[in-house]
């Protein structure tokens, strides 16, 4: 499988529910080409309360399911909270003005549900839906074990970094 050496973007979020408007509590997002690796890192947690203002959903499934997670997990999404606008603010100014193919794991899980928040803030998100990838698309496709995870499950920034580690894996092999 051809893959070019341009920058991309993986996106992680944890949310508040698994629909497309869910609620976010946190983004991380890195940076990547196939060559370089992990070239920039992004994080921030969300105010969930000031998402709902915005018309994002909280599950109570989803509620009672953070409520079991590890407490560590749980202490890092109460950690420096932010409004919904500002954390899309940083995010764009981050992400910067060219679009990137952009992954998420799942095709209608992260990218759909970033978009849905640029929508209720009443901003773009900074790529279009033709540089949508999806991850979990590739890691069913190419099938190749990857044990090599660092970091802790659940927290945005470390999923991402993990799920490129593994992409790159995947189109290295």
């Amino acid at each position: 499988m051809a893959f070019n050496d341009d920058v991309n973007v993986m996106l992680d979020l944890e949310t508040m529910s698994t629909e497309s408007n869910a609620a976010i509590c946190s983004i991380g997002a890195v940076k990547f080409s196939i060559n370089e690796g992990i070239m920039d890192k992004f994080y921030c947690t969300v105010d969930a309360a000031d998402c709902k203002k915005h018309g994002l959903h909280i599950s109570a499934d989803t509620v009672r399911w953070w409520a079991k997670q590890p407490k560590e997990v749980l202490e890092m999404l109460r950690k420096d909270n932010i409004p919904l606008q500002e954390a899309l603010t940083q995010f764009s100014k981050w992400y910067g003005v060219k679009g990137m193919p952009t992954w998420g794991c799942g095709a209608g899980f992260d990218n759909v549900i970033i978009e849905n928040a640029y929508k209720a803030i009443g901003m773009q998100r900074p790529w279009t839906p033709w540089l949508d990838r999806c991850y979990r698309t590739i890691k069913e496709v190419i099938v190749l074990p990857f044990e090599d995870r660092t970091g802790t499950y659940h927290n945005a920034l470390d999923d991402a970094i993990y799920q490129t580690n593994h992409l790159i894996k995947l189109f290295r092999s």
